[in-house]
């Protein structure tokens, strides 16, 4: 009974501090991305009010150049760049309203969905870390289904996290290994002993022994002030545990990480 009483309490922790910290987060994002938006619209403003001077700048000096380009491509570059970041917040705000459904209402929600679509999913989403600092090699076995029962939005969430912790370790060893180059990561999906197992392996700068014990403690971290903010690990702990799952983390300083997720395999169709 008392066991009971501490994996419910377990339970209402985990998920106490899964809807704080995803709240939390989504908070975080909206608040910065509402200043970028202000100052992105500002100077879509300023760039108009110069309109007069660059038209005159420009019927006077059609063939001036500014580096490799000249005026009128210059202005065609601002204003598409312009426009392409003003989309991005939109993206952001999109994350973040995602982030708010995996709190109170889609943690009650639950459904079969394949483990491989989430992780392909993910990697898209984070293409642009991927393709400046890491080849990526997804391993599976496309006749298995890969499914689990559980909150695909948290899955995602989480999978997410270890998918930019290794994207952040192998920066960080290609940075003071001088800038070339790229890290490689292998995702690798399987079944054993009737168990998902989800492996991010990277060969980015690795953990410590005396860091790894502390991990997946909330606001941990070992990463710069304002790069992290040490709620990643906990929150992809909670999301796992909540789908009876665990997560299993080798690693050596200077050689590289190989995190697991291990999860419940759903047979049902």
């Amino acid at each position: 009974m008392a066991e009971t009483d501490n994996a419910l309490d377990k339970e209402k922790v985990n998920q106490s501090i899964l809807e704080h910290i995803v709240l939390g987060v989504a908070h975080e994002i909206n608040n910065p991305n509402a200043f970028v938006r202000l100052n992105l619209m500002n100077i879509k403003k300023m760039v108009n009010l110069l309109r007069p001077c660059f038209d005159e700048y420009q019927d006077k000096h059609p063939d001036e150049k500014f580096g490799p380009y000249t005026l009128a491509e210059l202005r065609s570059k601002i204003s598409q760049l312009l426009e392409s970041t003003v989309g991005a917040t939109v993206r952001i705000i999109t994350v973040a309203d995602k982030l708010k459904q995996c709190t109170s209402f889609a943690l009650s929600q639950s459904n079969v969905f394949s483990v491989v679509d989430v992780v392909k999913n993910v990697v898209e989403m984070h293409r642009f870390l991927l393709d400046k600092w890491a080849d990526l090699e997804l391993i599976y076995d496309p006749e298995t289904k890969y499914t689990i029962n559980g909150h695909k939005l948290q899955f995602e969430q989480a999978v997410s996290i270890l998918l930019t912790n290794a994207c952040d370790a192998i920066s960080e060893t290609i940075k003071k290994a001088g800038g070339e180059g790229k890290g490689k990561l292998i995702i690798k999906v399987s079944i054993q002993d009737n168990k998902i197992h989800i492996a991010f392996k990277d060969n980015g700068c690795g953990i410590s022994e005396e860091h790894i014990k502390k991990i997946f403690a909330p606001y941990f971290t070992t990463k710069p002030q304002g790069v992290g903010d040490g709620m990643g690990l906990a929150l992809c702990q909670a999301v796992i545990e909540r789908h009876d799952g665990k997560i299993e983390v080798q690693s050596e300083l200077g050689q590289g990480t190989e995190v697991t997720l291990i999860l419940p395999y759903h047979k049902g169709e």
